[in-house]
């Protein structure tokens, strides 16, 4: 796991080599073991390494083919490249990374090379002989890459901080964005709130030379949907999802430095752990973030997982004080403002003081076996797709009553729906993932612009459960879960790795019919499958999510940060001030509904300041 910056169309090789260094030492918590550069021609890539496969000094990057055609940085692991190495033994290889079996691929194969790569990964390469930079992003999105074109130069780079450490371009606020983040509470990609820079789509490469930049996909998540067709019966199905998480979880034990997991209590952490441990001849050791508040503590359920599997256990008892002391560093190690990454930021240190250098996570199991509301509500909605054929305000009418009867939010939420121009899951969807309303976000004084748009004609399929998936996956598990995931991790030097995000796993997931996947109890396919490794108390149990008593500390310890955060973000006049004034005033409420918005919006204005980005 590593950082990689590069620079394409800057015939001055001296500044560009100034330029790499100041990324690069941008980028050192990525990789604090190794530092490299190549700059040839138009030409320069940096390199961070942070060792794990093949510890040695032959594995350092950037690395040169055995050709010489190729030069390569790369961020990420390679689980199949013992195989593919296997297979393709003509190549001269000089090391054991996986580095360096990307480069015999791509000698063979140019570009198909990334189709054939399990793992997650962000990579850059120059091609020598056709004098094109090449960018690749791995299928689900779980290694970042960024890039700015300014002119007839391009920069890409692992972390924004990278792109913003070059000094080539003035950061200013991305204002379509902004509606964007208050809306749910990130950015999503390709956007983000950095005016010009972008993301790299997931499942994609990039071709830059002096023609242009063209993206193409090798892998899409919507392609998956029909891409074979899944026999049952319904136990059939159960023992081959319980096989793929086996061979998923036994992949990510790859590594030749200390590894352990993060530990919940929730099922989808626990079957992670009880599979380690059924494959792993060492003791494992696990983590767990919890705190005094007991209604958000999830402590007792991890303990009675780390008993059963008599993992080498660590309970992480976190403390408002403690937490207020760690907060300027953790909000210093976001790349890009979210609401929910000082949680991963925590553990992941905790985890890292503890000599651990991979860490695997339950990430992903929400989104593959339907463990958010979201999917049954559709799926309710589904029965009632009827109502789309009536005339909106037919169904704006018929909702008045129901929408009485409910409170807050959900009476929101209905109305909403109910005015929906198109009833089909895919206009819904948004709905309940967004934080506030249209109505709101005008009053804040952003633009709405709407993110997801659907190729389905169907609109509500017989794979309603798989679409709701590729939405979840492409919106808030990319865009915030995993961009946590890799920024908090290796905020520590610490790579995470999920499991259910396995390239097998999903496309099977992806292709089964909604009859295989049953959502009551919620994810019960999972339950089918691993439940018999778990005690029925980890599973038979209401959802908690791992998410810290955010309510609760922003009225209180949190306040005076908040505060400060928000009259700093009112000042710079890039939302309505007024709005800004009326969720300070929340906070002191005991009962503060708002306090998402609140702290969302203080970590914003303080990612604003720490990187000099102007309006």
């Amino acid at each position: 796991m590593c950082g990689i910056n590069g620079i394409f169309g800057l015939k001055d090789r001296f500044r560009a080599t100034d330029m790499l260094v100041h990324m690069n030492n941008a980028l050192v918590h990525r990789g604090p073991d190794a530092t490299g550069i190549f700059t040839e021609e138009n030409i320069g890539l940096g390199h961070r390494r942070l060792s794990i496969i093949d510890l040695s000094e032959e594995g350092r990057q950037p690395m040169t083919s055995a050709s010489g055609r190729y030069t390569i940085v790369y961020n990420g692991e390679i689980y199949n490249y013992k195989t593919l190495k296997a297979t393709h033994r003509k190549y001269p290889y000089r090391t054991e990374t996986d580095t360096e079996v990307i480069l015999a691929l791509l000698e063979e194969y140019g570009t198909q090379t990334f189709a054939m790569l399990d793992g997650m990964f962000a990579i850059a390469v120059w091609d020598r002989e056709k004098k094109q930079l090449i960018l690749a992003r791995d299928r689900m999105g779980v290694k970042p890459l960024y890039f700015c074109r300014g002119g007839d130069i391009l920069l890409f780079s692992s972390e924004i901080k990278g792109l913003l450490t070059s000094g080539h371009f003035k950061a200013r606020i991305n204002r379509r964005a902004l509606g964007n983040y208050l809306l749910y509470q990130t950015v999503y990609s390709p956007e983000t709130m950095v005016n010009g820079v972008q993301m790299l789509p997931a499942g994609s490469y990039a071709i830059v030379d002096e023609k242009g930049f063209g993206v193409r996909h090798y892998w899409r998540m919507e392609d998956c949907r029909d891409k074979y067709t899944l026999p049952g019966p319904y136990e059939k199905v159960i023992k081959q999802t319980r096989e793929l998480i086996f061979k998923a979880v036994e992949k990510r034990l790859m590594s030749d430095v200390p590894l352990g997991a993060f530990l919940s209590g929730g099922i989808d952490s626990s079957a992670v752990v009880a599979a380690m441990c059924k494959l792993s001849d060492r003791q494992v050791k696990t983590f767990n973030v919890y705190f005094d508040e007991q209604e958000y503590s999830e402590k007792r359920f991890a303990e009675i997982i780390a008993d059963k599997y008599r993992t080498d256990h660590h309970p992480i008892l976190l403390r408002p004080d403690e937490f207020l002391h760690d907060i300027p560093e953790a909000l210093n190690a976001m790349d890009h403002p979210g609401m929910d990454g000082l949680n991963t930021y925590i553990i992941s240190k905790y985890t890292k003081r503890a000599g651990i250098t991979v860490a695997l996570s339950g990430i992903g199991g929400d989104e593959l076996f339907g463990g958010y509301p979201v999917f049954g509500y559709l799926q309710q909605l589904k029965k009632y797709r009827f109502i789309g054929k009536l005339p909106s305000g037919m169904r704006k009418s018929a909702a008045v009553l129901p929408a009485k009867m409910l409170k807050g939010k959900a009476s929101r939420k209905l109305a909403i729906l109910a005015g929906l121009p198109t009833w089909d899951w895919a206009h819904m969807y948004p709905v309940f993932r967004q934080a506030m309303d249209v109505e709101e976000l005008e009053q804040a004084g952003a633009e709405y612009h709407r993110y997801f748009q659907t190729e389905t004609d169907d609109p509500f399929g017989p794979k309603l459960v798989s679409e709701i998936t590729i939405a979840e996956c492409s919106t808030y598990l990319e865009n915030i879960l995993l961009r946590d995931a890799d920024q908090m991790g290796m905020a520590h030097s610490l790579e995470i790795r999920e499991p259910f995000l396995d390239k097998d796993l999903v496309e099977f997931m992806l292709a089964m019919p909604d009859d295989f996947k049953p959502l009551k109890p919620p994810k019960q396919l999972l339950i089918d499958a691993m439940g018999d490794l778990l005690p029925r108390e980890i599973w038979d149990r209401p959802k908690m999510g791992f998410s810290f008593p955010w309510q609760a500390w922003t009225g209180r310890e949190l306040k005076p940060f908040c505060t400060e955060k928000l009259e700093l973000l009112k000042h710079l006049e890039i939302l309505n001030p007024a709005y800004i004034d009326r969720l300070i005033a929340g906070l002191d409420q005991k009962e503060n509904t708002d306090w998402h918005k609140a702290w969302s919006l203080a970590v914003l204005g303080h990612w604003i300041h720490k990187n000099q980005i102007h309006d």
